[in-house]
């Protein structure tokens, strides 16, 4: 390592400590609920705790994603069993991290020096269409809602669908107007093309892609257009960069390419559109995943292919080392950490 490079990863451990940073979408409860199964507690506050505080994390969105073996039978199920799993954990020991539903409840959790867990639906699988069940979602502490995770379901068509995909139903269409009226937040990484625009015709407010990339640096379908960025901007949204390293480059996905993507966002929309969503899948994650089948767009081969030295949510300020060599100002980057997210956070929770 260079002395230039040394000297860029402590200012950069340093600016993650100093700074609020913002993990769009990480998939810890599964790893809660695996874990609270084996007898443990305190999941969040200690192993992940400890993790996140090394990455600089301060607000943590904690999607609920269900494997396919859960649908579509057991989908309700385990939906509720991932929520209850956060909820319990938090309940026994919050001295890390503390359950927010709300912007005051992320600045309390914030003021005690804690890290802030938001809930969140990755993809509506489970539900059926109801919509009722979605609004106990709601009331569990549910604060940012994707519709589908490449499936079809009774809200929307995914990506897995391919170009034919459809957009909303009805019932998706009613479910938007009802995140509106509850303060929740929409998702639209993993939507089809087509249920894209459905939001951005519907959507009376801000809405995020929360792990996705520009498809002009990696030409992937769940990489965003340069069309689908500016709907985005114009909606005062955010997209949360993705570090899946197909997403980054499908054949050698590295830091540098990853600030490609944040760079050709910036360039497209502003530095304020972009934020953080890594996607990682550390340990019993990965092992997970890698077991995982049905995913119509990832060869389950590739699933383990990350930034080499990007692929632990510790090893988040090697990132920002990259922005600090290419120039990004300490101002933008404190918009990129968190500070763009917490704007549209300001604006729809309550």
């Amino acid at each position: 390592m260079s002395e230039a490079t040394a000297a860029n990863l402590e200012k950069a451990k340093q600016l993650h400590q100093e700074m609020l940073v913002v993990d769009a979408h990480h998939d810890i409860p599964m790893d809660v609920l695996h874990r609270r199964t084996l007898g443990e507690s305190g999941v969040l506050s200690g192993p992940w705790g400890k993790m996140l505080r090394t990455g600089g994390i301060n607000v943590q969105l904690l999607p609920i994603f269900l494997e396919d073996e859960f649908l579509p039978e057991l989908g309700l199920r385990q939906l509720l069993q991932h929520a209850e799993a956060v909820i319990s954990d938090l309940e026994e020991d919050n001295s890390v991290m503390q359950l927010a539903t709300s912007v005051s409840e992320i600045d309390d959790a914030l003021a005690e020096n804690k890290i802030a867990g938001v809930l969140a639906l990755e993809g509506c699988d489970g539900l059926s269409g109801d919509l009722a069940l979605l609004r106990i979602l709601y009331r569990l502490g549910v604060r940012m809602v994707s519709f589908t995770w490449n499936r079809r379901n009774k809200f929307a068509d995914g990506l897995g669908e391919g170009p034919n995909a459809g957009g909303l139903s009805k019932a998706g269409k009613v479910a938007l107007r009802e995140m509106n009226d509850h303060h929740v937040i929409c998702d639209v990484s993993h939507l089809s093309e087509r249920g894209f625009w459905d939001v951005v015709n519907l959507c009376q407010g801000p809405f995020v892609a929360s792990h996705s990339n520009a498809r002009a640096i990696c030409d992937h379908p769940r990489n965003l257009t340069d069309e689908q960025l500016r709907a985005i901007a114009d909606c005062d949204g955010v997209v949360g960069l993705n570090f899946a390293g197909h997403f980054v480059d499908a054949e050698n996905p590295t830091v540098d390419r990853m600030v490609d993507h944040l760079v050709h966002i910036a360039d497209t929309i502003g530095i304020d559109r972009v934020g953080l969503g890594p996607d990682l899948l550390e340990d019993w994650l990965m092992e997970r995943a890698l077991n995982l089948t049905g995913d119509a767009l990832i060869d389950p081969t590739q699933i383990d292919f990350w930034i080499p030295d990007c692929k632990r949510i510790e090893q988040l300020p090697n990132f920002t080392v990259g922005m600090l060599s290419r120039g990004f100002s300490e101002e933008d980057i404190e918009k990129v950490l968190g500070g763009n997210f917490m704007r549209v956070f300001r604006q729809v929770w309550l």
